[in-house]
């Protein structure tokens, strides 16, 4: 008996749950954690990425270019890896 009543409330609060978020987004609302980088950051990135020094390699390492725009390596890599594809 317990069990029916505990599924009975735990769907009105799903219910409840899903109606707010709609109502959220209906007012222009947008959930979830903002970019780390916006989008002239990822051309940043880019370009600092793709710049060569006077020996032909890379000028910046990665780690570099995290520390300048205050990211995380994995950062830039996710967003190199969008921009390759």
């Amino acid at each position: 008996m317990f069990g029916a009543f505990d599924e009975f409330l735990r769907e009105l609060i799903v219910e409840g749950t899903l109606e707010g978020l709609a109502s959220a987004r209906a007012r222009g609302r947008v959930g979830g954690r903002p970019p780390s980088l916006d989008p002239h950051g990822v051309e940043m990135a880019r370009a600092l990425y793709d710049m060569k020094g006077s020996d032909g390699k890379r000028r910046y390492t990665v780690q570099q270019i995290a520390d300048r725009l205050g990211v995380s390596r994995a950062t830039i890599y996710r967003h190199l890896d969008r921009s390759l594809r």
